[in-house]
């Protein structure tokens, strides 16, 4: 069984940014890593599960870096290369409270074609699941790539979607998991955007008429999992750690790795928070 992830191929540069001032130059350690849902791709893998990634790259150094770290984590490339627009780049700016400021240019991430998805579509249907983030829907034309790519899967593999933030999610989100999401796994503040409620019974409620599995991260509270009108609370263990940018997608991705290995919902979360967990301590420098 394996996993196809679709969506935003970046290049995330993260850069300190703390006690500097203007017109000065300073020396950070600067690191580069591969970013956007191919986060989620490259954690199955790690994780063990077989994964492909379909998104688009520009024909440039970032774009052939991002295809060989795809090919290094185990992850099949079904990269698309976009002779005119800009391998996907964020600037991640970091300071030392641990926000962050992130400055970004979608670049081929916006053209994605239908036309592109048929040249793959029986290498994402003939997988377990399909993952998808709602960044996709951020411009037209890759919006129309991923409807087609949804439409194709439905009834012949899982659908699965994360709104991505909680500032782009859109009225339309709502009717595109009703009509093909069978698991939806957000956090909460994207969970109140798209319900427009508060507490967290109404928005679990709310939720459940979308999709027949919903996956909640609450952050240093673990996660809910939402089925059948049943709510589960599985908890986590807590870190004092301020940055935790990366974990969602991690989260994600040990879930998906349990249900790969045929575990039930509620062990697929422990696996999520377990990965979630040892990611932000790799990150952080912590053991």
């Amino acid at each position: 069984m394996s996993v196809t992830v679709v969506g935003d191929a970046f290049i995330d540069i993260v850069v300190p940014v703390y006690g500097i001032k203007k017109g000065e130059t300073y020396h950070r350690k600067i690191t580069t890593i591969c970013g956007g849902t191919a986060n989620v791709a490259v954690w199955i893998s790690r994780l063990g599960g077989r994964v492909k990634f379909v998104g688009k790259v520009g024909n440039d150094v970032f774009g052939n870096y991002f295809r060989q770290k795809l090919r290094e984590e185990g992850v099949k490339d079904l990269l698309f290369v976009d002779a005119r627009n800009p391998t996907g780049l964020c600037i991640s700016l970091t300071f030392e409270n641990g926000e962050r400021t992130m400055i970004a240019n979608r670049g081929a991430n916006d053209y994605l074609a239908k036309e592109e998805i048929e040249r793959c579509l029986d290498e994402i249907v003939n997988s377990k699941l399909v993952y998808f983030s709602g960044y996709s829907f951020m411009s037209e034309e890759t919006k129309q790539a991923i409807l087609y790519t949804t439409e194709s899967c439905k009834g012949k593999c899982e659908i699965w979607f994360n709104p991505g933030a909680p500032n782009i999610i859109q009225e339309s989100f709502r009717d595109y998991i009703r009509r093909f999401v069978d698991v939806l796994i957000l956090n909460f503040y994207e969970a109140r955007a798209m319900t427009k409620k508060l507490k967290v019974d109404e928005v679990l409620k709310d939720l459940e008429e979308l999709a027949s599995l919903v996956v909640v991260t609450m952050g240093k509270n673990g996660c809910i999992v939402s089925s059948n009108g049943d709510y589960v609370l599985v908890p986590t263990r807590e870190l004092n750690i301020e940055d935790t940018t990366g974990a969602g997608d991690v989260f994600s991705a040990g879930f998906i790795a349990g249900k790969l290995r045929g575990l039930d919902d509620l062990e697929c979360a422990k696996l999520g928070n377990e990965t979630a967990l040892k990611f932000l301590k790799e990150k952080s420098g912590l053991r």
